[in-house]
């Protein structure tokens, strides 16, 4: 269900201005309630995209919704009892029961999120990335109308966690030449000096210099990366999804650690100005590419 659009009622009061508070708050439609909250952190911060979901008697989804930039969220909804769920990464989920009546505004005011005590930072030690469960993907738009989703498939990284993570250190090398876009005429090209030159740059490598912990499960690392023989800083928008010690075939018992990572890279930044157009100017390649790390690693014994 969309958010409800909110009216104010033009009522008079002594001054002829239109009387504040809630009873001005009209639903849309007039038969249905609205419910308001607004979300925040552990530290009382607004909390952007929580997803809250609202369910009737039976179970059923009567509503669901983000919250917006403030940590706000509004929604009309059938008069009834609702359960209230609010879920975001890294956080514990917090569920209410709602009463809404008909053309009736509930506000649930401030609702604050308290932090997974599961995500708690790793072990300290050196961590390997796995090979197997660890990819480095990137997108970049092809001609105005769609995307080419490509992929670097040998690579060797390592995770040096600290006792304070946030002194913790990353350094990847990948194999340029390993890049796959499932065409080999386009792999080709892009190895060649247009693009990766890897006869000359075999390797891309990423440093970290940084930690820094936003919110809950929420980390921005910062580095630098070299490419192409050019190094620019880069920050990683990284969530840590935890520690786990694994069990079973192949795995014998592995502590392992993940986190998931992306960013946008500019190719102009890195020497990479290949340029063709079509016949009405469009570019071939974009200007920015994505990149989408997924990363377990193996403490090392």
């Amino acid at each position: 269900m969309i958010f409800a659009k909110l009216r104010r009622r033009r009522t008079a009061g002594r001054s002829g201005s239109p009387r504040p508070g809630v009873a001005n708050l009209l639903p849309t439609p007039l038969d249905s309630g609205v419910i308001t909250c607004q979300v925040q952190d552990e530290r009382g911060q607004l909390l952007p995209g929580a997803a809250v979901t609202l369910t009737g008697r039976l179970n059923q989804q009567t509503a669901h919704g983000t919250t917006d930039s403030y940590g706000s969220f509004a929604t009309s909804i059938a008069p009834g009892t609702h359960r209230l769920l609010i879920s975001a990464g890294g956080y514990r989920r917090h569920s209410t029961q709602v009463e809404v009546g008909v053309n009736r505004h509930v506000q649930l005011g401030t609702i604050q999120l308290a932090p997974d005590e599961t995500l708690e930072p790793p072990l300290p030690g050196r961590y390997r990335f796995d090979p197997y469960h660890t990819e480095i993907r990137f997108v970049a738009p092809h001609i105005g109308m769609s995307k080419i989703h490509g992929m670097f498939k040998e690579f060797d990284g390592v995770v040096q966690v600290a006792e304070r993570f946030e002194d913790s250190r990353i350094e990847v090398a990948i194999n340029a030449a390993s890049i796959d876009t499932g065409v080999k005429m386009r792999d080709d090209h892009l190895r060649s000096a247009d693009f990766f030159d890897v006869a000359n740059h075999p390797h891309i490598r990423f440093t970290s210099d940084r930690f820094t912990h936003l919110r809950a499960d929420r980390w921005s690392v910062s580095g630098h990366l070299t490419l192409r023989g050019t190094t620019r800083p880069v920050e990683l928008a990284t969530t840590y999804l935890g520690q786990r010690k694994w069990q079973g075939p192949g795995f014998d018992g592995d502590l392992r650690v993940a986190c998931r990572s992306t960013a946008t890279l500019r190719r102009e930044d890195f020497s990479v100005d290949w340029k063709a157009t079509l016949a009405k100017g469009i570019a071939v390649v974009g200007p920015t590419i994505d990149i989408e790390i997924g990363i377990q690693a193996v403490l090392e014994q």
